[in-house]
């Protein structure tokens, strides 16, 4: 996990003699300038696998802008996967070499990220022919494998993506420009803000769950994925109940859950997006929680007490940033009780966080 500040920038290297690559989400301009550039300038990261920008809201596609903006970076990108105005349509892109056909793109964030995918001349959704990366659009509903990996889709589906269409339209007429990807991000009440004093996990993991009502982050790219013996699933803000939909239809059950390596919990920890239905079908080790705070105080103390209180006994909550919202689940009391760890950056490097597992 890289500094995204209240967003994502995640970088999974896996292999043996070689290490490949697969980036997901740019978090900030900010990251791309001050901490995505170098960490793949440091580690010689010449080649991506996959580059996956999960949805449109700012905390996850203002990186891959810079990025793709930079003319002294020296990238190559197999493939990225990300839906635009089209694929929410249900339309295929088709990558283009002639700059005529660049023109037909709009000013704003995903549009001015189609563009820069097309200068940059790498292939977009190439696992999807060129379509929307979505679960309608997988061939014979079997994991997508890329190189070593396998890729097993959760969302977004075809209801999801067309839900974001009217408001994609409502705030492409307010900039007046044609549609494309200026949402904004994303708002909650500020009664939602209020702090709950005294923390009381077995009460707060208990408050009825209430679904997600942000159309952008439903439609969210979300996957699992495989190497070797090992499995990592990657959320980005999708809603909790699609989630729960696929990894039914994979197999999951309360008495048969899914086993995880590790978890990049949706939505930086929203109370919106992690449901007790959700964590009874994962057996994991690891909880990844990406957010420095900003904005919407996360990650949320409702959040926390269901991952503490419904979550995997002796798991590890990772934290990329120690701040006041996540340095309060460091009580040894609360972990001898409910038995989890908590991790955290050490002296100055908040916002970094790795974790390395062997494969055998």
């Amino acid at each position: 996990m890289l500094p995204a500040k209240e967003g994502d920038c995640l970088l999974i290297s896996y292999g043996d003699a070689v290490k490949k690559y697969i980036l997901i989400d740019g978090g900030r301009a900010w990251t791309y300038k001050n901490a995505l550039k170098a960490f793949l300038e440091e580690h010689s990261v010449k080649q991506l696998e996959l580059l996956v920008v999960t949805h449109v809201d700012r905390d996850h596609i203002d990186g891959m802008l810079s990025l793709v903006d930079d003319d002294e970076l020296d990238l190559k990108v197999e493939d990225v996967w990300f839906n635009t105005w089209d694929h929410l349509k249900g339309d295929a892109i088709e990558v283009l070499q002639d700059d005529d056909d660049i023109e037909s793109f709009g000013a704003k964030m995903g549009e001015e990220l189609g563009e820069g995918i097309i200068n940059k001349g790498w292939s977009w959704n190439k696992s999807f022919q060129g379509r929307a990366v979505e679960l309608d659009n997988i061939p014979n509903d079997k994991p997508i494998e890329i190189g070593d990996v396998k890729l097993t889709l959760l969302s977004p589906d075809r209801e999801k993506l067309e839900t974001l269409i009217p408001k994609w339209k409502k705030e492409c007429e307010k900039a007046g420009i044609a549609p494309g990807s200026s949402i904004e991000d994303y708002i909650i009440e500020e009664d939602d803000l209020e702090g709950f004093g005294t923390i009381n996990i077995d009460l707060l993991a208990e408050e009825e769950f209430k679904d997600d009502h942000s159309e952008a982050n439903g439609s969210s790219i979300a996957f699992i994925l495989e190497y070797k013996d090992k499995k990592v699933l990657l959320a980005g803000d999708a809603h909790a109940d699609l989630l729960v939909k696929s990894l039914k239809s994979i197999g999951a059950s309360n008495d048969h859950p899914i086993a995880l390596d590790a978890f990049k919990v949706p939505h930086h920890g929203s109370k919106y997006n992690i449901s007790r239905e959700l964590l009874d079908l994962l057996k994991c080790d690891h909880y990844l929680i990406s957010t420095n705070g900003n904005y919407f105080k996360h990650p949320e103390e409702v959040a926390m007490a269901r991952l503490i209180k419904y979550g995997t006994p002796d798991s590890c909550l990772n934290f990329n940033y120690k701040t006041e919202f996540s340095k309060k689940w460091n009580k040894n009391d609360w972990m001898n009780k409910y038995k989890y760890q908590t991790h955290y950056p050490f002296g100055d490097e908040d916002g970094y966080l790795s974790l390395e597992f062997e494969t055998s």
